[in-house]
């Protein structure tokens, strides 16, 4: 989920409209609503604010999929990677990772 998303399922949470927790921090209403719709994010001081008022862990904005947290760090730059490149390119990697497996077990063996 976005941060925009967690952060609008905890103001809700809350029972806090955007304009509450807009005054509660100190900024614009719409400033609240750029934040929900991932225009744009809060600065570092503001996000703990948020995290004391909303009651939720620092690390709660920045979750990540539950499919990209389980991905060793050359797993998750290629998940990346992977996403934008057309079906058929995707096919092409998916072919070579193949490959690269089969010769892989070869050489073990051996």
């Amino acid at each position: 989920m976005s941060f925009g998303a967690q952060l609008k399922q905890a103001r809700k949470r809350k029972k806090m409209t955007q304009k509450q927790l807009a005054d509660a921090v100190g900024a614009r209403h719409n400033t609240v609503s750029n934040w929900e719709a991932d225009r744009n994010r809060p600065d570092p001081d503001t996000v703990r604010i948020l995290c004391t008022l909303l009651e939720v862990d620092s690390n709660y904005f920045y979750e990540t999929d539950p499919v990209e947290s389980q991905l060793s760090g050359i797993e998750f730059a290629l998940f990346g990677e992977v996403r934008q490149l057309s079906e058929q390119d995707k096919q092409d990697v998916l072919d070579f990772i193949r490959f690269k497996r089969a010769m892989s077990e070869k050489r073990e063996q051996k």
